[in-house]
């Protein structure tokens, strides 16, 4: 399998940098893996770049709303910057009952004129991707009194730091986009053009990225779509 230096390299023979065979000194390599990290840096900013979800559970502390998310925070995770779904779990349950919650948006949170309202079970969440102590922070409302709750999230989880040396295992696709696109951001550096062909491949396979990592979602309808539906139901093709 191909480890991370073999990816630099074969960017650098795409733009000429280096020839078949030639061996990539170390300063190339160096240079090479700091702007490759500077481009997973950019792709964990974008939800289709992002290729698995992984599950987290906590204790929610009865009266408790607000926990922060990130290394070292209630909720021990990297921080992310999208959360898709969020809920709680009810452990007195037999089984366990996993409730998933609507979320809030920046509006509908602020919207709230009584954020300190409690009851038993929280009812909705609004993430805020605070990056005070690389720590977020996730509100349940109301505000959960519950002594049998733990809190679940779905987070997207970004590919982590590379070293040169790390054996490269992403799932299909991942390769071709790495060293296509890592060529086109060494081109500069090495005061060169990038051949056309090179640009088309590079979107090329960044496009079949993202495709592989969208995922089906419900169909949601606005709810206004159905004023005056009658008994015959909305029908879109209708004025």
């Amino acid at each position: 399998m191909a480890t991370v230096n073999d990816l630099i390299e074969a960017s650098l023979r795409e733009i000429n940098v280096l020839a078949a065979g030639e061996v990539m000194p170390a300063e190339d390599a160096i240079d090479g893996l700091a702007a490759l990290n500077r481009l997973r840096d950019k792709w964990a900013a974008e939800r289709l770049m992002i290729y698995t979800t992984t599950r987290t559970t906590w204790t929610i502390v009865a009266s408790t709303g607000q926990y922060t998310v990130g290394t070292g925070g209630d909720v021990n995770i990297v921080r992310p910057n999208f959360l898709d779904r969020v809920g709680y779990i009810d452990t007195a349950q037999s089984p366990d009952l996993e409730r998933i919650l609507p979320r809030h948006t920046e509006a509908s949170y602020a919207g709230i004129e009584q954020k300190e309202d409690d009851s038993t079970y929280p009812t909705s969440w609004y993430y805020n991707p605070t990056f005070t102590s690389s720590l977020g922070t996730l509100d349940f409302f109301p505000v959960p009194t519950g002594s049998t709750l733990e809190g679940v999230l779905y987070s997207p989880t970004a590919i982590a730091t590379l070293a040169g040396t790390d054996t490269v295992t992403l799932p299909p696709g991942y390769e071709q986009m790495i060293v296509k696109t890592l060529a086109l951001e060494l081109v500069p550096s090495y005061g060169k053009q990038p051949h056309p062909m090179l640009v088309q491949q590079a979107q090329d396979a960044m496009a079949v990225v993202k495709r592989s990592n969208e995922r089906m979602r419900d169909l949601r309808i606005d709810s206004g779509a159905l004023i005056g539906a009658g008994a015959h139901g909305y029908d879109i093709r209708e004025g």
